[in-house]
């Protein structure tokens, strides 16, 4: 495993219920994530590759979309998206200007837990993508 998998799978046993973590670029391509499914299938319990890539250009989109009036009147860049849905959510959360982490949870996680998580996970990337 290199760095950058080691720091994704400590965040995945961190978070209860969650399915999958990832690092992505603001490109829209999905950079690593853990598990992957083709190393570890009785465990991964994530979107599959293609909904991932999908997911992944979502959210890049959506930063994009508030990177305009809303970070205006914020005074900065929106750092972070959550979705929730019944069967779970996503948690995006900026790095820096060219990368976010992903973090994709089942229904019973504990929202605060990822948000926290998903913050220690990018402050970590950041450090080791300087």
């Amino acid at each position: 495993m290199t760095d950058l998998e080691d720091i994704l799978a400590r965040a995945w046993t961190r978070v209860e219920g969650c399915r999958v973590v990832a690092i992505a670029g603001m490109d829209g391509l999905l950079i690593e994530r853990h598990p992957n499914p083709s190393d570890e299938p009785a465990v991964y319990t994530g979107p599959q590759t293609e909904a991932l890539e999908h997911l992944v250009a979502d959210l890049t989109t959506l930063f994009g979309v508030t990177a305009g009036a809303m970070s205006t009147e914020l005074g900065a860049p929106i750092a972070e998206l959550i979705a929730l849905g019944d069967n779970g959510g996503y948690y995006a959360r900026r790095i820096d200007a060219e990368l976010f982490c992903l973090l994709v949870a089942g229904a019973g996680a504990e929202l605060e837990n990822v948000r926290r998580e998903a913050e220690a996970l990018a402050r970590e990337l950041s450090v080791a993508f300087a």
